[in-house]
C-alpha cells in the first residue's frame, strides 16, 4: 500500500503535526525504546520549530527589511543578490549534427534559464531566401526535420535568446552542416 508523505507541506498543517508529535511522543517512549533524554531533546526540537513557524516567521514577514539588512548579510544568514546576465553581450552557443531524424541544433541556457524565456533559431538553407525563422524553442536541443535536398547542400543555423517578445543579447556564431545527397 502506498502512503502519502508523513509531514505536511502547508505550514499551518506542519505546526499542527508538530504539536501532535510533542503531545504524543512521551506516551510512546517506552514502546519505541526511547530514553527520557531522547524524548526531551526531540520535544525541545519540535517546540523550537513551532516557535519558528508561529512567532519568528510571522515577525520576519512583518519586518522583512529589518531581517535582511547588512547584519544578516554579514552573518551570512542571507544569500547575496543574484545578478542576471548582461543582455547586451549574452550570446548563445549552438552546435549542429546530423541524426536519423534530421539536423539536431544543440543549445543550452548558458546558466541563465531563470532569466530567459526561449531561444529563436533561424536557418539559411542556401535556397536564396536567406535567414528564415526555424523555431522559437523553450527546451534545449531542437531537431530540424525539414526534408533534405537530393544533392548535398550546406545549411547554416544561428540563434538568439528571447525574453518575452524581445530578442536579447547577440546572435550566436553561425554554424553549418552539409545535408542531402
Amino acid at each position: 500500500m502506498t502512503r502519502n508523505t508523513y509531514f505536511p507541506t502547508r505550514m499551518g498543517d506542519e505546526v499542527n503535526w508538530l504539536v501532535n508529535f510533542i503531545n504524543k511522543l512521551p506516551l510512546y517512549a517506552t514502546a519505541l525504546g526511547l530514553s527520557a533524554a531522547q524524548v526531551t531533546a526531540a520535544v525541545a526540537d519540535a517546540l523550537w520549530l513551532v516557535y519558528v513557524m508561529q512567532a519568528w516567521l510571522g515577525a520576519v514577514r512583518a519586518f522583512s527589511l529589518a531581517c535582511t539588512d547588512a547584519i544578516a548579510t554579514d552573518l551570512r544568514i542571507v544569500g547575496s543578490e543574484k545578478t542576471g546576465p548582461d543582455y547586451a553581450t549574452l550570446t548563445p552557443k549552438i552546435e549542429v549534427s546530423l541524426t536519423a531524424t534530421g539536423v539536431l541544433v544543440a543549445w543550452t541556457w548558458g546558466g541563465f534559464a531563470q532569466y530567459l524565456d526561449m531561444i529563436e533559431i533561424q536557418v539559411d538553407r542556401g535556397d536564396g531566401k536567406g535567414w528564415v525563422l526555424l523555431t522559437y524553442d523553450t527546451t534545449p536541443g531542437y531537431t530540424d526535420t525539414a526534408a533534405q535536398p537530393a544533392t548535398p547542400t550546406k545549411w547554416k543555423y544561428r540563434a538568439i535568446y528571447r525574453v518575452g517578445d524581445q530578442q536579447v543579447g547577440q546572435w550566436s556564431a553561425e554554424v553549418s552542416i552539409t545535408v542531402g545527397g
